[in-house]
């Protein structure tokens, strides 16, 4: 992948995640996110400098993950190596932190596996835009 079709991926996935990120987070989950304003979420009790991380966090999981796409070996089309880097991303990424949280924090029951299959989704879609814009050119000879 050239430096150019890498940064072109880096600034698109992670445009769209945060665009996912905040109607997944700001609005599809607002009312179950509501009880823990203020305790658990700073978001909406005006937020803290920590919430400076957020994108920080985010746009570092992106570059990290073109990095790893520039380098994978993915059979396929560019639809199924975005679904397969998708996939991958929500293991590495999602899953892991969803339940530490769920394990470490009162989140009732009914949240996680909808932030979890929502965060599969944008998962997804984060896959395949690094996919469609990344994915190596075969040349017919």
């Amino acid at each position: 992948m050239t430096g150019k079709r890498m940064a072109a991926a880096i600034v698109a996935a992670f445009v769209v995640d945060q665009v996912l990120q905040g109607v997944l987070h700001g609005f599809v989950l607002a009312k179950d996110y509501a009880p823990f304003y203020g305790t658990l979420l700073r978001a909406q009790t005006g937020g803290s400098w920590q919430m400076l991380f957020l994108p920080v966090a985010h746009l570092s999981f992106t570059i990290a993950f073109v990095w790893m796409y520039s380098r994978m070996n993915l059979r396929g089309g560019v639809l199924s190596q975005g679904i397969t880097l998708g996939v991958l991303a929500w293991l590495l990424g999602q899953v892991p932190i969803w339940l530490q949280w769920w394990a470490e924090q009162p989140w009732p029951d009914s949240i996680v596996p909808k932030q979890l299959g929502l965060e599969l989704v944008a998962s997804l879609v984060f896959g395949l835009i690094i996919a469609a814009i990344g994915a190596r050119r075969i040349i017919p000879a």
